[in-house]
């Protein structure tokens, strides 16, 4: 009967006993860090969450004091604009805050902070002036079309809370729930504080309320009780804190309570006549607006209580890290004693021969070891894979630069030289990952005019760099749903993602008038020019490109013919929007008319 002798039996069941006290250690130990990563990144994502959500509330509660100082005379708003004033400030705190922190993630390039910072500028000058006016001149309209202007920043900055929230979800899928009502909280709250918006102006002037405000406050009202039926289930689904308890109780009984009904009685009762509206708005803005605080609080409780947890798990798998590894250190080094020799002279040897092959494969850089034993078959095994190494190197080398190469030259094949932008080659290769399911697609086919007179009349020199110029203005339009291209000659193409037609019409519209507008400095002088350009519209994933460019192409025919300098539909979907729908988007003005 055949037996291995002790010493083999010894270091084999040394083997067996480090590789099973590794094999476990590493499994618990990367279970414990898995946990303990999710809720680190968890955290640091809340914590952007949680400024995000600042910025929203602070934006929100600028409204307050604007509408206060619009009621007012300005000689008597001084308190009322100091107020507004230290609004501005904190909300101006909040959002740089905010994006101090996003400009340190990978959220950095899909957020566009200036489109909010010069929209929120613009909405301010527009109050600003309006409040310069004395008080028998600011018009309900005007009143109105200044309040629903800051309740569009509110809008706009609705992505950026999204684009925070999702990343707190892909970090802990658990937190979806709780993150979700927090968003619903956030909306509900703007949504609470925009109501009154819409009334108090006339209220104030003790008019009757208009019957657009009448309508756009029933429709707040109805997106308030959407809000909380949807979520009113999930308030109340886990409160194991007496605090949300709490608080999930006061947005039932203060708010919906009292505020709301006050509020919607009071806009049922004054859109039919005035009933002494001034002390009416008065009593609104000492009774509504407190009630809005408990969603408030509410939504940042959930906030709060979300990051609590993250931290107290982080420190729950911290200390369970520190006990695996313990436990693992103590029986490797338990069985190490026992299996030393053997380690030391050959396993050791033969793991670093493993470990440098699997890193040779993988073309990762790894420390090589000589080896210092006696066994001459493992040190031939070194020598070999020494051997080995050298050819991969040299192969590597030349992989490098055929890669680097072959880059080069699709570069070169796929750009335009002049201006830089993917010549026609460079855009089809681009349009092939663009379409997506359920995205509307737009191709802009633009042209300058009378290029070949500014060829004569100033030289090819000058013409390109009037080209430089022309692709300038469309380079700084490009963006993730935007692709930019020459398309030939002084024909440049643009491919945009967008269901929303009107906005690509003034989109094509804004563009046509910036080149317009545009003065060429060049080596021949001064040179001013226009553009043409044809639209096409696809729905959905566009079957065939180039078919969508030729539809666009005729359409910039149209525009030339029609007298140059202006925007051209031809597509039959657009054509379905219809005269008025056109008009209405403000596309069919100016000599640059976008006719379909």
């Amino acid at each position: 009967m055949f037996r291995l002798p002790s010493l083999d039996l010894i270091r084999i069941s040394s083997i067996i006993a480090l590789s099973s006290s590794m094999i476990i250690g590493s499994i618990a130990l990367r279970g414990v860090l898995d946990q303990h990563q999710r809720a680190g990144a968890a955290l640091v994502e809340l914590q952007l969450f949680e400024l995000a959500t600042a910025a929203a509330t602070a934006i929100t509660k600028e409204r307050r004091p604007l509408e206060l100082a619009l009621s007012a005379e300005p000689a008597d708003a001084a308190g009322l604009t100091a107020e507004l004033k230290a609004s501005r400030a904190d909300a101006d705190r909040s959002i740089a805050r905010f994006r101090q922190l996003v400009e340190s993630s990978a959220l950095a390039s899909s957020m566009n902070f200036n489109f909010l910072t010069a929209l929120l500028r613009d909405e301010r000058r527009a109050a600003d002036a309006l409040l310069a006016l004395p008080l028998a001149e600011r018009q309900v309209s005007l009143q109105l079309r200044v309040a629903r202007g800051m309740s569009s920043i509110s809008q706009t900055f609705v992505p950026f809370v999204d684009k925070t929230a999702q990343r707190v979800i892909e970090a802990d899928e658990s937190l979806a729930g709780r993150v979700n009502v927090a968003r619903l909280l956030g909306a509900l709250y703007e949504a609470a504080t925009r109501l009154p918006s819409e009334v108090m102006p006339a209220l104030k002037r003790s008019e009757v309320i208009p019957p657009e405000a009448v309508m756009t406050s029933m429709r707040v009202q109805q997106r308030i009780l959407a809000l909380w039926d949807v979520g009113v289930s999930q308030l109340e689904f886990g409160l194991d804190s007496p605090r949300l308890s709490q608080a999930h109780e006061e947005i039932r009984s203060v708010y919906f309570g009292k505020g709301f009904p006050f509020l919607s009685r009071a806009i049922e009762t004054h859109s039919r006549r005035p009933l002494n509206s001034v002390e009416q708005a008065k009593r609104i803005s000492e009774v509504y607006a407190p009630t809005t605080l408990p969603i408030l609080r509410m939504r940042n409780l959930y906030v709060d209580a979300m990051m609590k947890e993250a931290v107290t798990i982080q420190e729950s798998t911290l200390l369970q890290m520190k006990l695996v590894v313990c436990l693992t250190v103590l029986i490797l080094v338990m069985t190490a004693i026992a299996a030393w020799v053997l380690y030391r002279q050959m396993l050791r040897p033969l793991l670093g021969v493993r470990d440098q092959i699997l890193a040779l494969c993988e073309r990762r850089p790894l420390e090589r070891r000589p080896y210092l034993g006696s066994v001459r078959a493992v040190a031939s095994l070194y020598k070999a894979l020494e051997t080995l190494e050298d050819r991969d190197r040299q192969r590597m080398v030349l992989e490098l630069e055929r890669a680097d190469l072959s880059e080069r030259l699709r570069t070169l094949s796929e750009t335009d030289e002049l201006t830089a932008l993917p010549n026609r080659r460079g855009l089809f290769a681009r349009l092939d990952g663009f379409g997506e399911q359920g995205r509307d697609y737009v191709t802009i086919l633009g042209d300058i005019d009378h290029f070949k007179a500014v060829n004569d009349t100033y030289g090819h020199g000058p013409g390109d760099e009037v080209l430089a110029a022309f692709s300038e203005c469309l380079r700084a339009r490009a963006s993730p749903d935007v692709v930019v291209a020459r398309y030939g000659g002084e024909e440049f193409a643009i491919v945009m993602r967008s269901d929303q037609l009107e906005a690509v019409l003034a989109f094509a519209e804004d563009l046509r008038a910036e080149v317009e507008a545009l003065v060429v400095e060049t080596s021949a002088g001064t040179i001013r020019i226009t553009a043409s350009f044809g639209l096409a519209h696809e729905v959905g994933p566009v079957a065939a490109w180039p078919t969508l460019f030729d539809i666009a192409d005729r359409a910039l025919y149209e525009a030339k013919a029609a007298g140059r300098n202006r925007v051209r539909l031809c597509n039959a979907t657009i054509m379905q929007l219809g005269a008025s729908a056109l008009s209405s988007s403000g596309a069919l003005s100016r000599p640059g008319e976008a006719a379909a």
